[in-house]
């Protein structure tokens, strides 16, 4: 939480100066609601939950010893003007409401996406709210990123959570979607936020790593580790964050969420792959927090480790959470996936990319 919105950390203490957190509140509400009661007591039950708070396979976080406070808030104060384009970015207008005869991914910037396929539409870690936080002061969202809307977005099978920080579970954007949505799948304990929030019991699936599930068509969804945290306010890891695989007729397509780079990669690939599709975290990483999110060259070794096809980098491209320049990530992914014989596909904002097409290669992001 703290290397995500490092950024706004002094906006954040001032807004609870300012605004007091109590129930009704609009901020409290944003915040959601942790597990607790019989929730948590099954939870306490799970061997990835220990000490009072879900574990990583390996460490994540932010390293004080080499990332003191003085750094973290240099980083915050120094970023170049580059970590956002000069211009609105360009956007395609696609019909979402179009259908598909094959597995098809439409990228809305960040790590916001939906797949479509012949059995179900999927909405993945949606922000359509034009920020990243609590409230509308925090991170802002690129100039050009924000053409599509709730309303464009067709029945929703399923919502597809990976964790809990606001880039990726945005309150204002799952109230609006709620009368489109089916089902919702997320790791153990995010289902608290969405019962808080006025979601049905019935529709809410949660997974710990390694359950799956599946549609009446077939379509499966097995949750799989990541090594990242969770955390809406000042506690941490009080659910579960994970990865992806899903599985649809004869295709397999894994979503990293967030993660830095670990060996749950290969034990991944050996299990579950080979991948027709990785969709992968590619943006926001730092020296001081290489155990949160991976460095580009680590997005295509991981990607190796899986044994993908192809990839598709997301988690860039609408939200600026570090201080590397905008397009950065996705530079110095090319090269690395080139070293490895892995092809990566980069949609514009909008654009469908269908499985089994040659990857989208126009620099866009130049």
């Amino acid at each position: 939480m703290v290397s995500k919105h490092l950024y706004n950390l002094t906006k954040y203490i001032f807004l609870l100066l300012i605004f007091p957190v109590l129930p009704g509140c609009a901020v409290y509400k944003t915040t959601g609601h942790n597990p607790s009661g019989a929730d948590l007591k099954a939870i306490k039950k799970l061997a990835n939950y220990s000490e009072g708070k879900f574990q990583n396979i390996d460490s994540s976080g932010v390293d004080f010893r080499k990332a003191s406070w003085t750094k973290l808030l240099k980083t915050m104060r120094d970023r170049p003007a580059n970590v956002k384009p000069p211009h609105p970015l360009p956007v395609v207008k696609t019909d979402l409401n179009t259908v598909y005869s094959k597995p098809t991914v439409i990228w809305f910037g960040h790590s916001t996406f939906l797949i479509k396929t012949p059995e179900a539409n999927i909405l993945v870690d949606p922000d359509f709210s034009g920020y990243a936080g609590p409230t509308s002061w925090f991170v802002k969202a690129f100039d050009g990123s924000e053409v599509y809307k709730v309303d464009d977005l067709p029945p929703l099978d399923i919502l597809l959570i990976s964790h809990d920080h606001y880039d990726h579970l945005d309150y204002k954007t799952v109230k609006q979607l709620q009368a489109k949505v089916k089902h919702v799948v997320v790791p153990m304990g995010i289902g608290s936020h969405f019962r808080y929030w006025g979601y049905k019991t019935e529709q809410i699936h949660e997974l710990n790593w390694h359950q799956s599930y599946q549609l009446p068509s077939g379509l499966n969804i097995t949750v799989t580790p990541s090594r990242h945290e969770s955390g809406r306010l000042f506690a941490k890891q009080k659910t579960l964050w994970g990865s992806f695989v899903i599985k649809t007729d004869n295709y397999k397509i894994f979503y990293s969420g967030d993660s830095a780079y670990g060996r749950h990669y290969k034990q991944i690939g050996q299990q579950y792959g080979p991948f027709d599709l990785a969709i992968m975290e590619c943006g926001q990483y730092n020296k001081l927090w290489p155990r949160n999110h991976m460095f580009p060259e680590q997005t295509a070794q991981a990607a190796a480790d899986l044994s993908a096809r192809m990839i598709l980098p997301v988690h860039w491209g609408k939200f600026a959470e570090s201080n590397h320049p905008w397009n950065e990530s996705v530079k110095r992914l090319l090269p690395a996936a080139q070293a490895l014989y892995i092809p990566v596909t980069i949609p514009q904002l909008g654009q469908p990319y269908t499985l089994d097409h040659a990857p989208l290669q126009a620099r866009w992001f130049d």
